[in-house]
C-alpha cells in the first residue's frame, strides 16, 4: 500500500516519475483490460492511459527490431526454425466451413552466440 501511495505521490509531482503505473499499465493491456477501466485508473493516478501504454508498445517493439536487426548482421547468432501444426476446432461445425481446420505454422528464433 505505501509502494502504491508513494508512487502517486511521486507521478503527481513529477510526471516522468511512473514506472509503477506503466508496468500496470503494459498488465492491464496484456490482461485485456477495457479501455474505459484503464483510463478511470489512469484519471485516479494509479496507471498510465490507454494511449500511453500503446505508445510504450510501439517503441518497446521499435527496440526490438533493431537489436534483432543488428545482431543479425553482427552475424553472431543462431537461427532457429520450427514446424508446428494447429488443429482449430469448432463446437459447432457449420456447412459454410470448411473441415479442414489444420493449420501449418512455422515459427523461428534468433538465439545470440
Amino acid at each position: 500500500r505505501k509502494t502504491i501511495i508513494t508512487s502517486i505521490f511521486m507521478n503527481g509531482w513529477n510526471q516522468k516519475s511512473n514506472a509503477l503505473q506503466s508496468l500496470l499499465g503494459l498488465f492491464l493491456q496484456s490482461a485485456h483490460t477495457p479501455y474505459k477501466v484503464i483510463d478511470t485508473l489512469a484519471h485516479l493516478g494509479i496507471s498510465v492511459s490507454a494511449d500511453m501504454i500503446n505508445l510504450a508498445i510501439q517503441s518497446l517493439s521499435k527496440e526490438l527490431h533493431n537489436s534483432l536487426q543488428c545482431l543479425g548482421w553482427s552475424l553472431l547468432a543462431s537461427y532457429t526454425y520450427d514446424n508446428f501444426n494447429v488443429d482449430l476446432k469448432t463446437h459447432a461445425p457449420t456447412v459454410e466451413k470448411s473441415n479442414n481446420l489444420l493449420k501449418h505454422l512455422t515459427s523461428g528464433l534468433l538465439f545470440p552466440l
